[in-house]
Order: structure tokens, then sequence, then C-alpha cells
């Protein structure tokens, strides 16, 4: 025989208490949009770390992914609120109160345990793996993890709903609640993002001064027919990530084997020696050779190369141009801490390059001294000769040392 209160009551407002129903649902959407504001900022300022680095540029489907989520996942949290207000304090209709305990008990471990996952995935990408040196877009969220970030939020949702139907019957309610959550969701999705181009121009206007440089030399390489994709220009673009130390490194290959470099390749070693990517953290010191913290072709390849070409030709011109960059590194004037705020990022970056190189190198200097002679006294090379900028030996800074190259005359 059937006892008296073995069937659930409908849930409604009147069962819930209208100042009690209405009041959580406020307080519900209020978090709501607290919490997607603060994923949003915290997005921003998290990936404001990476801009130490290469800084973490997600392109715009990735970016709409990460906005919905988090407009979806705080709602499902503020639905958890709304939840724990509804079943706070006394109620007659909820006979089992342990079921209410349990209910509520449930909504704070849900909304606690989902919190502590987002922050914890969301802050650890940008602070240890973007940061990387070397990282190159190897976790691809958008394409190989989309689903993730549309289950948790429907997961936090219904879960909430699984507590409340042991103590109600919710009857249409899921479906309303889908339908409001939906709308919330979307809601927030269009009013509580974050302008991402506040940190992207920041970033492009520190790094203005390269990435013109890129953009030139590619207009210029397109004029003697040699045309470089857009994807050659992101990896030109960034400093750290695994391509870009990989095509400095290759570059550097190319120019000691015995085979023309082409002119591509010249004009992307050119580049790489302007804006100062280097081949990696391999640093070599002690007893080792530390002419190889150089990333770049060494002088005396380049004069190789120039015999290989004819004088008037566009390689030899390119390749008057590199020893001109390779100049420049060691004749940029070192900046007083007092004038730093008087020159640019891009020439206290120089600066500071160039006083790395003195005390990682000990025979670069030298050697591009030797090869600036040798090319200054060949006056088939005049029309160039304005590239080859005057240098001085200086064997006080760092650890440079005097080393004698053999270069074989041009009429060999």
């Amino acid at each position: 025989m059937l006892t008296k209160g073995f069937l659930k009551p409908e849930i409604s407002i009147d069962k819930l208490g209208k100042r009690q129903f209405w009041t959580g649902t406020i307080i519900g959407i209020l978090i709501a949009f607290v919490l997607s504001y603060f994923f949003n900022y915290s997005r921003e300022s998290l990936r404001l770390i990476t801009i130490m680095a290469d800084l973490h540029i997600p392109s715009e489907k990735e970016s709409r992914l990460y906005d919905l989520f988090f407009a979806s996942f705080s709602t499902s949290l503020g639905f958890g609120y709304t939840i724990i207000y509804w079943l706070r304090g006394r109620n007659k209709n909820i006979k089992k109160r342990y079921l209410k305990t349990f209910a509520i008990s449930n909504a704070w471990l849900i909304t606690f345990v989902a919190l502590m996952l987002v922050v914890r995935f969301g802050s650890i990408l940008p602070i240890i793996l973007y940061g990387l040196p070397g990282y190159d877009g190897h976790l691809d969220l958008l394409n190989h993890f989309w689903l993730m970030f549309v289950l948790i939020p429907i997961y936090v949702f219904f879960s909430h709903w699984n507590a409340i139907r042991m103590i109600f019957r919710t009857r249409n309610w899921v479906l309303l609640s889908v339908v409001f959550y939906s709308l919330t969701t979307l809601y927030l999705y269009k009013t509580t993002y974050v302008d991402r181009d506040v940190l992207n121009k920041s970033y492009f206007s520190q790094n203005k001064q390269r990435f013109d440089y890129i953009d030139s030399e590619f207009d210029k390489a397109k004029k003697f027919g040699v045309f470089f994709s857009d994807t050659t220009k992101q990896i030109l673009r960034k400093k750290h990530a695994g391509r870009t130390t990989d095509l400095v490194l290759n570059l550097k290959q190319a120019f000691q084997s015995d085979k023309i470099v082409p002119i591509d390749s010249l004009i992307l070693e050119k580049i790489v020696i302007h804006n100062m990517n280097t081949h990696g953290l391999y640093f070599y010191g002690r007893q080792q050779d530390r002419d190889k913290n150089w990333s770049y072709a060494l002088p005396e390849d380049i004069y190789k190369q120039i015999l290989k070409h004819d004088i008037n030709s566009k390689e030899t011109e390119v390749l008057f141009e590199i020893l001109s960059e390779q100049i420049l590194l060691f004749t940029t004037p070192q900046i007083n801490w007092d004038e730093w705020e008087n020159y640019s990022d891009y020439e206290r970056t120089k600066s500071n390059f160039r006083r790395n190189l003195m005390y990682s190198t000990e025979t670069i200097q030298s050697r591009l001294i030797q090869v600036i002679d040798k090319l200054k006294s060949d006056r088939r090379y005049e029309k160039h000769h304005h590239l080859l900028h005057d240098i001085k030996y200086e064997e006080g800074r760092g650890r440079q040392r005097h080393y004698e190259i053999e270069l074989k005359d041009a009429n060999k």
C-alpha cells in the first residue's frame, strides 16, 4: 500500500517560493555575468605573459570557441548557484531533507570541481606551454579538443538537474531551462567578450620595425620573381618558435656547403639577421667553440658565395646586404640606462643583442673585419662598397680574440 508522500511533488514557483525562485534566478544570472567577464579578462591577462616570447594569437575561429565556452560555462555555474539558493532554508514542500542537503552539496561540488578544472587548465597553458621556447602551436585545441569545450558546460548544467529530479518531478522545466540557458549563453557571448585587439596592437607596435622589414623585403623580392608564402611570413615574425629556430639553423648550414645558396635563402638570411632571430638556446662556453653561438652564416662563407656569382648579379647585391646587416650587429651603439626611453624597442633589443654577441662569440668580429677589408680592397666590387660600413675591432669588450682566416682572391 502506498503511503502519503510517496510521489515526488511537481516543481513549481509556488513550491520553491516566489521570492526564493526570483531571487535565486537573478543571483544566478549576475554570477554568470561576473564569471564570464572574469574568464575573458583572465584569458587576456594570461595571454599577456606570452608577449615576453611569442605572443599567443589565437585564430578567429579559436577565439569564438573560447568566447562561447566561457559564456556557456559561466551560465552553467550560475545555474548551480541558483539551485543552491532555491533549496536553501526550510521548505515544507521538501519532505526528505537529506535529499535537499545532497542536492545543495552536489551543486557546490560540481561547481567548484568544474571551476578548478577550467581555471587550472586555462592558466597552465599560457604560463608554461605557450611561453616555452620552441612552442609552435603544437596543441591544436580548436581541431582536436573542441568536443571538450562543448561537453563540460553541458555536463555541469544537466548534473544540477539530476540532483533536482531526486526531489521534484521536473516535467517541462528542463526543456524551458535549456531554452533560457541557450539565450543567456548567447547574450553573454555577445556582451561580455574582451577586445583582443588591445593586446595584439601592443604586440604589433612593439615589433613594428621587425614586421615592416619583413614586408618590405618580400615586396622587393617580388620585383625579381621571388615569392614567399604567408606561412613563411608567420614563421619569420616569431622569435622562439620551433620552425623559426629551425629555419635559422638550416640557413646557416646552407652557407657551410659548397653549393650555391639560392636567392630566396639569401633574402631569408638577411631578414633573420636584421630581426635577430636565433637558432635556439644552444649555448657553448668554456672549453667549447663559442662561435657556435653565432646563429648566422660565417663571414668567410658569405665571401665564398660572393665569388660564385657575377659582380652585377642580384645575388651579389643581397650577399653584400647580408654583410651589412652583420656589421650593424657589431656596430650598434650601447644604450645607457638613463637614455633607455629615447630609443625604440627594436633599438634596445639590438643593443642588448650586440652586448651578448661580444660575450657569447669569440672570433666572428675578427672574421667579419677581414672579409670587409678584403672586399673593400677589390675595386671590382666598388659599387657595393657603400654597404660595407666601417667597423673597428673591440677586444676589450667581451671575449673577443683575433683569428686569421684564409680568403681566396676573386680572380683565382
